[in-house]
């Protein structure tokens, strides 16, 4: 059995592919990654799609980056199902924890698609999922950050102990970012041959949010 990895390149994805891993070691797994088919970025988090394979090739996963087209992200979604299907997928892994709509949404996506759907990370605790996640030595730095939910001064940081604290400190915040409170990129970790290298270029922002734009110096 083959699987893919629905994938953004943050933690949450990478934490869901971890926990799939330490049961299911032995079989092939590749990363799906969804791109804007008109710019150089992936769709979830706005990273450069070449972070995205730096972050595939330091872990020796596959990667397809599938194009968006006209806007349409379930037919492009499906297509890129069909693509793995091809190469004997049979089972996705996603890193929702609590969303139910979003979950409805990709169980009934994978059924179509006739492919077993997977929610490693489904239920948790989100201070207890983020606490682990940092237990276990993944290195991540926030690339995105919501202006209705955290001061920008968070855009940047590694997530450690004294983030967690900070987060902890702010009324109101999931500490996961499940409701889009923050975003990130993991570039190290257990799953890692060697860590992500990469440079901070820019701090930018649009009408939601305050990003960090990274690139690979591999």
């Amino acid at each position: 059995m083959k699987t893919f990895v629905s994938w953004s390149g943050g933690k949450d994805c990478m934490f869901a592919l971890y926990l799939y891993r330490q049961s299911q070691k032995d079989k092939p797994c590749y990363l799906l990654n969804m791109c804007e088919a008109d710019s150089e970025k992936s769709r979830s988090h706005g990273l450069n799609r070449t972070m995205i394979t730096a972050q595939a090739e330091a872990m020796n996963f596959p990667l397809i980056q599938q194009p968006i087209i006209d806007g349409n992200y379930e037919q492009s979604f499906k297509e890129a199902i069909s693509k793995l299907k091809a190469e004997g997928v049979t089972t996705g892994v996603f890193g929702d924890i609590y969303l139910e709509g979003h979950r409805v949404w990709i169980e009934r996506v994978c059924r179509e698609m006739n492919i077993d759907s997977v929610f490693p990370l489904w239920g948790m605790d989100t201070a207890e999922a983020i606490q682990r996640f940092v237990s276990e030595g993944f290195k991540t730095i926030v690339v995105a950050v919501g202006k209705e939910k955290l001061s920008p001064t968070f855009l940047g940081r590694v997530i450690d102990d004294s983030f967690l604290n900070d987060l902890h400190a702010t009324p109101n915040i999931d500490l996961c970012g499940e409701n889009g409170e923050y975003h990130t990129f993991v570039f190290d970790g257990p799953l890692f041959n060697h860590p992500v290298s990469f440079s901070k270029i820019r701090e930018y922002e649009n009408d939601k949010s305050w990003l960090l734009e990274l690139k690979s110096t591999v």
